[in-house]
């Protein structure tokens, strides 16, 4: 391994060393937020200063069984969290999402730090560009990856019980499935294969997953060696017994979009990082819903299945694609798939494989 510059860490895990340089970071976990149509503003943990924000959806829609009528479906159609920690959003479906009480959205808000201001550490080393682990004095904003590896996924596949941090935590994949998504199932800590139609089920093999779990101090590395950083206050805020984060500035740049067409087959929109990677990796999350063909009617209504997007990927690109449905099903004259705007950060899997 040809190190140009930095230092070179060798984690716990056994996998490929890593080089400490400029695009070392921490993700942190700002807050997990339970969205209704009534409070449309929240508050949550402010970013460490200059960091890019990240929001992590589990999911954006919610369908209603209907009184006196058809069904209904809620969904999140936009979303913002600026840099003090405020999460804003819109909804859209049914005019009773404006005042739903009822919880439709579901999403973790996370920020990868954005680096140290030059000349703000006063000892020890210094990462240039790279995040401040000498005085971050708040060890809740830590974020390392506590796990990686490539796994053959048939069906499902669950989050080994170990990782530690599971509580909140950011799941990247890299993968090449063909007719075939991957749908992170956050409540069970599962990763699930859905294929076409939105169906259960499949194989992918050779899904490359990088999780980082956030909010802990890392201890010592497991031999007793290697690199630690402490903070003023002697807290380890740095460790090699893990990897940091390695971000370049890539994102996936999602744009918005409701789609109202009546045919049957599923929305794909293809999506390439904003900068140049070898093997980008996105984090596994949903950021709107698709729909199925219509399977009944009712009177004068047409319903077709609604589904929580999953990620479709092929090489660089990725599209939101069918995934498990909401349970209830809902009118045809209801969007046929959503989509909301939004800028989600990757990494490259290069780096840790």
């Amino acid at each position: 391994m040809a190190d140009v510059y930095g230092i070179r860490i060798t984690p716990d895990d056994g996998g490929k060393p890593l080089i400490l340089d400029g695009s070392a970071r921490f993700i942190s976990s700002l807050g997990y937020l339970e969205l209704n149509g009534v409070n449309r503003s929240r508050q949550v943990k402010a970013p460490t200063p200059g960091a890019t924000q990240l929001v992590v959806p589990r999911n954006l829609v919610r369908t209603f069984v209907g009184v006196n009528g058809p069904s209904r479906i809620f969904y999140v159609k936009s979303y913002n969290l600026s840099a003090s920690g405020v999460f804003t959003f819109d909804v859209g479906g049914h005019q009773d999402a404006q005042t739903s009480q009822n919880a439709f959205g579901f999403v973790d808000t996370f920020s990868v730090d954005g680096g140290a201001a030059l000349g703000s550490s006063q000892y020890g080393i210094r990462i240039r560009n790279g995040s401040d682990f000498l005085n971050l004095n708040d060890t809740t904003m830590l974020g390392f990856v506590t796990y990686r590896a490539t796994v053959n996924i048939s069906g499902s596949w669950s989050i080994p019980s170990d990782v530690v941090a599971k509580g909140n935590y950011v799941c990247f994949v890299r993968f090449n499935g063909g007719d075939r998504a991957l749908y992170l199932e956050r409540g069970s800590n599962r990763i699930d294969v859905y294929g076409p139609g939105g169906t259960s089920g499949g194989a992918i093999n050779g899904v490359q997953i990088v999780i980082v779990s956030c909010g802990f101090s890392p201890g010592l590395p497991g031999s007793g060696y290697g690199m630690v950083i402490r903070n003023s206050a002697g807290v380890i805020t740095f460790s090699s017994r893990y990897a940091p984060v390695i971000w370049t500035g890539g994102t996936y740049n999602f744009p918005a979009y409701e789609n109202t067409d009546t045919s049957d087959g599923e929305v794909l929109q293809w999506i390439s990082p904003s900068i140049a990677m070898s093997q980008p990796m996105i984090p596994l999350c949903s950021i709107g819903s698709q729909s199925g063909a219509q399977t009944r009617s009712d009177g004068t209504w047409q319903y077709r299945p609604i589904m929580y997007s999953a990620f479709k990927m092929d090489g660089y690109q990725v599209s939101c694609a069918r995934g498990p449905t909401t349970g209830e099903g809902a009118k045809t004259l209801s969007p046929k798939a959503m989509q909301v705007g939004c800028a989600i950060p990757c990494i490259d899997a290069s780096n840790y494989f």
